[in-house]
């Protein structure tokens, strides 16, 4: 993945189990997990961190 703010490649740094919020993530949630895996990537560059639910775009959220 690359980074919306530099440009440089993002590490993968999580998956974790999530409750769904919307009704489109309960219904793709995995049965068997009682969830959504929610997937956070951190970019080496500059800092920023995204995060993503299943398949949606990704969420922009700067932690420092």
């Amino acid at each position: 993945m690359t980074c919306p703010k530099c440009g440089a490649e993002m590490n993968h740094q999580a998956d974790k189990l999530v409750h769904p919020v919307t009704r489109e993530e309960a219904a793709s949630m995995t049965p068997a997990l009682d969830g959504v895996v929610e997937s956070v990537f951190a970019c080496p560059g500059c800092g920023w961190i995204d995060s993503r639910r299943g398949g949606e775009p990704l969420r922009k959220t700067e932690i420092r």
